[in-house]
């Protein structure tokens, strides 16, 4: 008689999990996406400034734009590469300055979690030329 008083109880308790595990799994599920895409997202960024960072510094050292955009381009991420908008100003005051634009759509791993329209990394470094050092001994 005691069996089955307790195989009674278990199976209740076995579809109380089950509900429970019900409720819990979409929350964790759509946590965790929010974090990978949270992350995808600041990675992208992070790439981008590093780009955008590689093609300041080429042009500051007197390399032509175009090469230095190519560089930048090259230096992405794939899968935003080719919807990345480079644009430079080659002499801004003793700098050069990049900027790349990305969609954040294509920074989106998936489209459950909203994003901002736009990623934008600006670099500005200096121009050799401009920092101000003297390459001529004064003695």
């Amino acid at each position: 008689m005691r069996t089955q008083q307790a195989s009674s109880i278990n199976g209740s308790r076995s579809g109380a999990v089950a509900a429970e595990f019900a409720l819990i799994v979409p929350l964790l599920s759509v946590l965790l996406f929010g974090v990978l895409q949270f992350g995808f997202a600041i990675y992208t960024y992070i790439a981008m400034e590093t780009a955008a960072r590689t093609g300041a510094r080429q042009i500051a050292f007197g390399t032509i734009v175009a090469t230095a955009e190519a560089a930048t381009r090259a230096a992405l991420p794939p899968w935003v590469a080719g919807a990345a908008t480079v644009n430079t100003v080659a002499d801004d005051d003793g700098f050069a300055r990049l900027t790349v634009s990305v969609p954040g759509s294509s920074a989106a791993i998936l489209s459950l979690v909203p994003m901002p329209e736009n990623f934008t990394a600006e670099v500005a470094m200096p121009r050799v030329n401009d920092r101000g050092g003297d390459d001529e001994d004064d003695d």
